[in-house]
């Protein structure tokens, strides 16, 4: 293997450009990422199962293939590397294959227009870059046992008859507050909770946390709903419905303050099966969310077979609604089609004001993203949801006497 100094930050950039190629090498190794590089595809193909990088840097056009090409491949590879597009050509076909990068399987980290800016290219690899750490099965359960692994809660708004947006739900996402790692981010271990087996244990611990989390906010005057995430190993366990009804009696909560958010893969892999589950779920008034909702090619199947009350469209559509109006296009045909068949629409990726007052414009029924707040831990919930319910009830009311 080369990767003989363990370092889990390991970028192949795919570019035909040496000087390209050299100042990639540079940045990434300055921000301590090991380095290969290559235009050959059947290197490529070498490199992904040797090298194993946990980024690529890939370059669309190419001496003996392009990268939409090479995208399929790391699919059918079932690579776990983030891919960053870069590319001279027009931003569309960019965004193209970014979207199609997605609809494969494949972990999108963006887009970088040539020519290269340094900030920009430093701003993508930091996203990228994982602290050093070696986790396995039996730390992960360590962790789940010492109950480091909690929820924060994102923030949900919802649109009012006025117009505006108030906060009332909360999504919970994982966080591991490891004793000498620290903040550990989900995508450093829900992989490792799917392939060990652990990610139902997880996903049962984060549902009691939440629920707990929901009764002690109500016992403060303050009602939320709180959307947890569910893996498709919970949605073929005919057991799963009675425990989450056990949960809700300990803490005595209605079925209609918890939302379970399923993604459409889970809900393929055993239909029959997974149909008696959420119909189970739903007649004990829990509600049910498709996830990610735009980047698969089957959902609409799903969203009238499946007993689903709520629509959660991808972020990659909600982010680029201010900016392109195909996006717009998509994202208003997505709302009116929910809402035909019934379903609350709630767009994810909210970034910008603009966005916010589009979709309040288009209907959307509710919506989160890092313009409302990022995740942040249980006891800061209370102040952030008073703060803006306040601010919004003032702007609501300036708009109702200004003539």
């Amino acid at each position: 293997m080369r990767n003989r100094d363990n370092n889990p930050n390991r970028l192949l950039v795919v570019d035909d450009e040496p000087g390209i190629v050299a100042f990639i090498k540079e940045v990434a190794e300055d921000m301590g990422y090991t380095v290969e590089s290559t235009d050959s595809p059947a290197q490529f193909a070498a490199l992904i199962a040797d090298f194993n990088p946990s980024v690529v840097m890939l370059d669309l056009q190419l001496p003996q293939a392009d990268g939409v090409e090479l995208l399929r491949s790391l699919s059918d590879a079932r690579s776990h590397a983030q891919v960053l597009l870069i590319s001279g050509m027009d931003r569309r076909i960019l965004s193209a294959t970014h979207e199609l990068g997605i609809s494969r399987g494949v972990s999108m980290l963006g887009l970088l227009a040539k020519p290269l800016m340094i900030e920009d290219l430093e701003a993508k690899l930091a996203e990228a870059f994982q602290a050093v750490c070696l986790l396995d099965a039996v730390e992960l359960q360590r962790g789940i046992d010492a109950r480091e692994i909690h929820p924060y809660f994102q923030p949900k708004a919802y649109l009012t008859e006025e117009g505006g947006w108030h906060l009332a739900g909360v999504e919970a996402l994982a966080r591991w507050e490891h004793p000498e790692l620290g903040l550990i981010m989900p995508d450093e271990f829900i992989a490792l909770a799917e392939e060990t087996g652990k990610i139902g244990a997880l996903t049962e611990h984060m549902l009691m946390c939440s629920l707990k989390q929901v009764r002690a906010w109500a016992d403060a005057g303050l009602e939320l709903r709180c959307a947890v995430n569910l893996p498709p190993s919970l949605v073929t366990d005919l057991d799963f419905p009675d425990r989450v009804a056990d949960l809700l009696k300990q803490y005595q909560l209605d079925g209609r303050q918890l939302i379970l958010e399923i993604t459409e893969t889970a809900v393929m892999q055993e239909p029959t099966l997974t149909m008696d589950i959420l119909t189970r779920l739903r007649v004990k008034r829990i509600s049910l969310s498709l996830d990610d909702f735009g980047t698969g090619y089957s959902s609409l199947t799903q969203l009238y077979q499946m007993p689903f009350d709520e629509l959660k469209i991808d972020k990659s559509l909600v982010m680029n609604i201010p900016n392109t109006r195909e996006a717009n296009t998509m994202v208003s045909s997505l709302i009116d089609l929910g809402h035909n068949l019934g379903l609350n629409i709630c767009a994810e990726g909210v970034e910008s004001r603009a966005a916010l007052d589009l979709l309040a414009t288009l209907g959307c029924d509710s919506c989160q993203g890092f313009f409302i707040s990022r995740a942040v831990p249980a006891a800061e919930i209370e102040q952030l949801v008073s703060r803006w319910n306040h601010a919004s009830s003032v702007t609501m009311a300036q708009r109702i006497v200004s003539p």
